[in-house]
């Protein structure tokens, strides 16, 4: 029996005959339920930095291309490593410190800057690429950057 609301899952191979994949969009994001989730998993290849595999899923395979999809996912990637900056850590943390967490009123830290900068990524890349072509990509923090569905 079919879900009528798809869920996040690991994958296990290609997707079963009756799957919506590669099938033309129906219906309008944001307002119905999505037929599908794709699940881009972490990368744990380069230790703990926090990125997502480069990997094309092939359930997107006809809706856009390789090439798009590993810029979307380089670009969220960058931005990732620059977030979590060890050094800029540091330094937001000194400055805290120095000013008795005062600096907090006035100044956002180096790790806030680049999550709002990330969400403007990821609304950018949903409008202009991933919805046109009936997909929608979900915010990451939500389930603790995991993975993007």
């Amino acid at each position: 029996m079919k879900r009528s609301v798809p869920v996040s899952s690991y994958y296990y191979g290609p997707p079963p005959a009756d799957s919506a994949y590669f099938t033309p969009p129906l219906g309008q994001i944001g307002v119905h339920h999505p037929r599908e989730i794709v699940r881009v998993e972490r990368d744990y290849s380069g230790g703990e930095i926090v990125q997502f595999a480069s990997t094309f899923p092939m359930e997107l395979e006809g809706r856009i291309t390789p090439t798009q999809f590993l810029e979307s996912i380089n670009a969220i990637n960058e931005v990732l490593i620059s977030a979590y900056n060890l050094w800029r850590s540091v330094v937001d943390n000194c400055v805290e410190i120095l000013s008795l967490q005062l600096s907090r009123l006035f100044l956002s830290t180096h790790y806030q800057r680049e999550m709002s900068r990330l969400q403007r990524l990821m609304d950018e890349l949903n409008r202009q690429l991933f919805n046109p072509v009936g997909l929608n990509m979900l915010w990451p923090r939500k389930v603790g950057f995991l993975f993007v569905s």
